[in-house]
């Protein structure tokens, strides 16, 4: 009699521990603790969505209503924090006849290919501008040979670490300039588009891969200068780099809501260019841009033997967007 009766409540014991759970899994996505630890979970909140939206099908199966409920919930409630995260458009801007600019962004400690495969895949991209990042001593002599016809404007900052970064364009710097985030060096190029009296500002900014829980304390300080240099500019802006960390992390969004910026990912895609398929990487390098812009193609950039060596998108100046001038 003893064990009959205690079954029902062992079933609703197990039933309250779950729930927990999972209500703390959402928890720690939504809001994430500056610990290694919690970031590690709160990177992978898209697939965790997944997995949530697969255990409430389980739970459905085995009859379980609550967790059901639960699960399903929890996957509602990740998903719209993740919608919040991404870009808001349910599709891309339409081409209109305003100037189109093309970015690419490559981060050259990705790739596992030759030097001469890599710079044909960079080639191969035909971007307007390309930011090139962790550009160690033996790849700047071949950039130099191999690009310079193509793009014959460039600016660069050297140094013997991580923050050694390329940027070359097809169109003539009107500026190029090197501001500081705390002490770490960010490119910064103003142009004019190629048959257009519109200005914009190319921001090309590294982060250092957040190893310790006191590194999130300074990337946000990172991101609150970058922040404030957007605000300064009145030109429309673009920036691109390898930011270390997930878009629907709180530093990432706390820099979008401060410099007013869009992203130009639509959600999670675990596909390339290429058509491989990886469900557990978690894309760190980003895009962003002013209103004043609209992103009309964004996707991934897969390297001669299928490692992911960046991201490219295509912008857009925006129809109400104003002529401005560079100061």
């Amino acid at each position: 009699m003893d064990i009959i009766d205690t079954a029902p409540q062992r079933e609703s014991f197990l039933t309250h521990a779950i729930t927990i759970v999972l209500a703390l899994g959402v928890f720690f996505c939504m809001y994430t603790p500056n610990y290694v630890v919690f970031n590690w979970w709160a990177k992978f909140a898209p697939q965790i969505a997944i997995g949530y939206w697969i255990l409430g099908l389980l739970f459905l199966i085995i009859k379980s209503p609550r967790l059901t409920m639960v699960a399903f919930v929890s996957c509602a409630f990740l998903c719209l924090n993740l919608k919040n995260a991404t870009n808001k458009a349910m599709a891309p801007a339409k081409v209109t006849s305003e100037p189109i600019i093309k970015i690419a962004q490559f981060n050259l400690n990705a790739s596992n290919s030759s030097h001469y495969e890599t710079i044909n895949a960079i080639k191969k991209i035909g971007a307007d501008v390309v930011s090139i990042q962790e550009v160690s001593l033996d790849w700047i002599i071949d950039l130099k040979d191999s690009l310079s016809n193509i793009y014959p404007y460039s600016c660069q900052i050297n140094a013997s670490d991580v923050y050694s970064m390329r940027l070359y364009s097809k169109y003539r710097f009107e500026s190029c300039d090197t501001f500081y985030c705390d002490n770490i060096p960010n490119l910064v190029l103003g142009f004019k588009t190629q048959y257009s009296n519109k200005y914009v500002y190319i921001i090309s900014s590294y982060i250092a891969p957040p190893l310790f829980s006191s590194a999130y304390v300074r990337m946000q300080s990172q991101l609150d200068t970058l922040a404030s240099y957007v605000n300064s500019l009145k030109n429309p802006v673009i920036t691109v780099g390898d930011y270390n960390i997930h878009g629907s992390s709180y530093e990432i969004q706390q820099f979008r809501r401060k410099a007013n910026l869009n992203t130009s990912r639509r959600g999670y895609r675990p596909d390339r260019d290429n058509g491989h398929i990886s469900f557990l990487e978690v894309p760190t390098d980003h895009i962003f841009y002013t209103n004043q812009m609209n992103c009309i193609n964004f996707q991934t950039i897969s390297g001669p033997h299928a490692e992911r060596l960046g991201i490219q998108g295509s912008y857009q100046f925006s129809k109400d967007s104003m002529l401005l001038s560079l100061k």
